[in-house]
């Protein structure tokens, strides 16, 4: 990929790519650290396929990330690789695309839902901005399947944020 094309679409796409590997990893610094190696592959592979870069993207990035998953099971098989949305500094890179005190409460909504299939599919409809069936080509779902999925994703965040303190 050119220098030129790839720093359009490192401008272009960061803010949706960082915001799906926070929500993978829940971590800033692992967040930023996804996103860079998902930038450099794309900057040196010659078989992105053409029309799709944004997806192919995202399914490195979800591809990276599983990796280090597996990886750190076999380091830390008790599990003590999850963390908790409170790990989200609230001065961290994120804070500049999260900046009302409302959008940050349901951004942590989001990143504390499980499983993590609901986590995905909410951020890539409302945050990556794909449709369903651009999301069940993502993560290798039907599309029948990617529908139930975002409808008890919706559900289950609905009760999360009714029973939060604070209105919604």
């Amino acid at each position: 990929m050119e220098s030129d094309a790839m720093e359009k679409a490192y401008k272009k796409y960061y803010r949706e790519v960082y915001l799906y590997a926070l929500s993978l990893c829940r971590q800033e610094d692992m967040a930023e650290e996804l996103v860079n190696e998902a930038f450099y592959k794309a900057f040196i592979a010659s078989d992105i396929p053409e029309g799709s870069f944004k997806f192919w993207l995202f399914r490195v990035l979800k591809n990276q990330f599983i990796d280090f998953k597996r990886k750190e099971s076999r380091l830390h098989p008790i599990g003590q690789f999850e963390a908790g949305f409170s790990e989200i500094r609230k001065e961290g890179p994120a804070n500049k695309y999260i900046t009302k005190e409302r959008d940050e409460r349901l951004y942590l909504h989001l990143v504390a839902l499980e499983p993590e299939i609901y986590r995905e599919v909410i951020f890539l409809f409302y945050y990556g901005d794909m449709g369903i069936k651009d999301i069940a080509l993502t993560l290798s779902l039907s599309t029948g399947n990617t529908k139930t999925t975002l409808y008890r994703a919706r559900k289950k965040l609905g009760r999360l944020l009714k029973e939060d303190p604070y209105e919604f």
